[in-house]
């Protein structure tokens, strides 16, 4: 399994798509702080399940998303705009299958976007974060992440419990599938534990009721012979009783069939004839609408109206006009003039009230007087009467003229289309009258038929309170029925000596034994099915409770085999990470010694150790403690880690680290800046150790060391311009041998 490819769009400072291909054993990833070299491991961390943003420097999930770019000092021109979402999407080779599925190569897609939603996706088909988190397990990646090395984590190792070592330990040995293993089958076995209590508590519970069941069995048996006379009895009964029943039906029948085929016949005839009168109905309902021709014979109407009222007011506005140029000119005001107007004015005004007929065309002549007074009082305001009579007031007469021609036509022509209207409306009327005479026969017709339905359904009561009383008849007959159970072998030799004895003489008869058999004792009859029930699974759960103490102890031979298995690997991979640690630790010091040895921790369950806690409670030795760390520097008397410097500590870190990969190495190992703390001697030592790595295990490197780079095959360089956006260069293994040893 290889990382083979890269892509990463909208992530953090890759604002553009990117993509990095790995066809090197070891790819280093160089270039100045700040310019995004950290951010191609988070990106491969986050696509592989980090679910903490502040592992990824970061507040919240939007932190993720390349936010834009400030303005540049040339306004802006090459600033790229904020994302909706970041994606990043890495290629494995899974030739060697180590990925359990069906495919040579396997994309892992992670995408986040601006709402906090995560999508998840394995060749192009969305999956859950759980799918990605077991996949990696299986491949050897799991949750503690311990084959990616963080900025400013090189130490975390020396820095962590003795708990969180051996954890780390177990997960780079690949225990951690046998952990998950062996804490299911401690679950399954609490589980049976839990059940055989149950089982154990119903066998308690059932035995005095299968002791009372046996008794009541017992004397089941007893009442045998009672019991065998009854059934006889019961069983004589029922043939003739049955019988009488038959013959009985069979006369009903020949008097219910014809009506009830009556009955369906005249529900036929109902239902034509009520679907006749419900079409007819419905033409009525939609003749009683107003037609089209109403519709337009209203609107005729009103527009006729409305023309009238229009033609009255021209009129009288006409006659006022005509009177108005036809009045002689007058120079000068003086109080006959006046007066003489207001006497015309007047006149007109009690002609057109004591006309109560044409109270509309009064209205409209009232206002054109109206406007008449309001010219006077302005020619008095004036002063003077001087007029011109000109061509445009002759004018206005001749429009006013031509408008009442005009309505007059227009009146004419609403009174022919009323006409045709009217008679259209004559034709409908007919109709109309026709359909209801059609509906009354109709109404007739149905009314005679329900008379006719109301008839049989009568006759049906009658035949049915008649059927009703069979029905009783056959209820007791069943209800002996069932009380008589089976037939007995050989009746029909006892049933002859009750074969002139009358039916309610024998049913008599019957009860009496029953009476009998009560004074003996009332015994359900199927108490001696209960008992053989009970029985049964009294057997089923003494049967159930010897599988359940076999799985149990199946189950404790499995976790013993894992805790064999668990603690055997461990301590195989414990001695060899021990003996790598003290060999890497003396080619990178040039001598001391190194040693991890296994120290006793608490093993209290805590809400956050939950598999720690099950795993102390099955007792197995290692798994109860804890790893410590002790060194011995040469030339130095250190004997502790809390006695390191910062260096010294980060290559103590990279001696375990290098260990781990050297004993079981994970599919890739990426180091950020894991080196940045080492002189020129130890850069060297380190770059011999990172050739040895390269044969077992992929190595992506952020380094700015120069002799880092030279183990490279492949240099991938991060700039960063002023828009904020991280590119990449890439240089090939002899540009990159050039390059380093400028």
């Amino acid at each position: 399994m290889r990382l083979t490819r890269l892509e990463l769009s909208g992530f953090k400072s890759f604002a553009k798509p990117t993509a990095l291909e790995f066809p090197s054993a070891v790819t280093a990833i160089v270039g100045p702080n700040g310019s995004g070299k950290s951010n191609i491991k988070e990106a491969i961390q986050w696509a592989l399940g980090e679910q903490s943003v502040k592992t990824l420097r970061g507040k919240r999930g939007e932190d993720l998303i390349w936010n834009g770019s400030a303005h540049s000092l040339h306004g802006g021109v090459h600033d790229v705009p904020r994302m909706g979402r970041a994606a990043v999407t890495l290629t494995f080779d899974n030739t060697d299958g180590k990925i359990p599925l069906d495919f040579q190569h396997v994309a892992v897609c992670r995408r986040i976007f601006r709402d906090g939603l995560n999508e998840y996706c394995l060749n192009d088909s969305q999956v859950r974060l759980k799918d990605i988190v077991e996949m990696m397990a299986h491949a050897g990646l799991g949750e503690s992440k311990h084959n990616i090395i963080g900025q400013g984590e090189v130490d975390r190792m020396l820095l962590s419990s003795p708990r969180e070592r051996r954890e780390m330990l177990e997960e780079a040995l690949g225990l951690k599938v046998f952990q998950i293993k062996k804490n299911e089958t401690l679950r399954k076995l609490e589980q049976t534990q839990e059940n055989m209590k149950q089982v154990e508590s119903l066998g308690r519970e059932l035995a005095p009721h299968l002791r009372f069941l046996r008794g009541q069995a017992q004397k089941a048996e007893q009442r045998g012979v009672l019991e065998q006379e009854l059934a006889i009895m019961q069983h004589s009964w029922l043939d003739r009783e049955g019988r009488a029943i038959a013959d009985i039906e069979r006369e009903a029948a020949t008097i219910s069939l014809p009506l009830k085929e009556l009955q369906e016949e005249t529900q036929q005839k109902i239902a034509i004839v009520a679907r006749d009168l419900s079409d007819a109905e419905r033409e009525l309902a939609s003749s009683m609408v107003k037609t089209d021709e109403e519709k337009k014979l209203m609107e005729f109407e009103q527009k006729r109206r409305e023309l009238e009222r229009e033609l009255g007011r021209l009129e009288g506005r006409l006659e006022t006009e005509r009177k108005s140029v036809s009045r002689p000119k007058i120079r000068m005001i003086d109080m006959q003039y006046i007066k003489s107007e207001i006497q015309e004015f007047l006149s007109e005004m009690r002609s057109l009230l004591e006309n109560e007929d044409q109270m509309e065309e009064a209205r409209e002549h009232f206002w054109v007087l109206v406007e008449d007074l309001d010219r006077l009082l302005n020619k008095i305001d004036r002063g003077s009467t001087e007029e011109v009579r000109e061509e445009s007031e002759w004018a206005i007469v001749r429009s006013l003229e031509q408008a009442i021609k005009s309505l007059q036509g227009e009146i004419k022509s609403i009174g022919e289309g009323t006409a045709h209207l009217e008679s259209a409306r004559a034709k409908e009327r007919e109709r109309y009258r026709e359909i209801q005479q059609k509906i009354k026969q109709l109404d007739n017709d149905l009314r005679s038929q329900k008379e006719i339905e109301r008839d049989i359904l009568l006759k049906l009561q009658r035949q049915s309170f008649e059927e009703e009383r069979i029905r009783m008849r056959k209820n007791s007959y069943a209800i002996e029925e069932s009380a008589a159970g089976m037939r007995p072998e050989n009746i029909d030799q006892y049933t002859g000596g009750y074969a002139q004895i009358a039916g309610e003489e024998l049913k008599k008869r019957i009860d009496r034994i029953r009476i009998k058999l009560e004074e003996i004792g009332s015994i359900d009859g199927e108490t001696f099915k209960e008992y053989e029930a009970m029985e049964k699974r009294h057997a089923f759960l003494a049967t159930e409770l010897s599988d359940l103490e076999k799985a149990a102890l199946s189950l404790k031979e499995l976790m013993k085999e894992l805790d064999q298995h668990i603690k055997e690997d461990f301590n195989a991979g414990f001695e060899k990470i021990k003996e790598e640690f003290h060999n890497f630790f003396r080619i990178i010091f040039g001598g001391g010694k190194a040693m991890l040895k296994l120290v006793p921790v608490s093993s209290r369950v805590s809400g956050d150790d939950e598999i720690e806690g099950e795993v102390a409670m099955s007792g197995a030795a290692p798994f109860d403690m804890g790893v410590d760390i002790s060194v011995d520097l040469p030339r130095k008397r250190i004997h502790g880690l809390a006695m390191l410097s910062g260096g010294e500590r980060a290559l103590t870190s990279i001696a375990l680290l290098f260990a781990i990969t050297a004993v079981n190495p994970p599919p890739f190992l990426i180091l950020d800046e894991t080196d940045a703390a080492l002189d020129e001697a130890n850069s060297q030592r380190y770059r011999m150790i990172i050739g040895e790595l390269a044969k077992k295990t992929q190595l992506l490197l952020i380094t700015h060391n120069r002799e880092t780079m030279k183990s490279a095959g492949i240099l991938y360089g991060v700039t960063m311009g002023e828009n904020g956006v991280s590119k990449l260069l890439s240089l090939k293994l002899d540009e990159a041998a050039v390059y380093t040893n400028r």
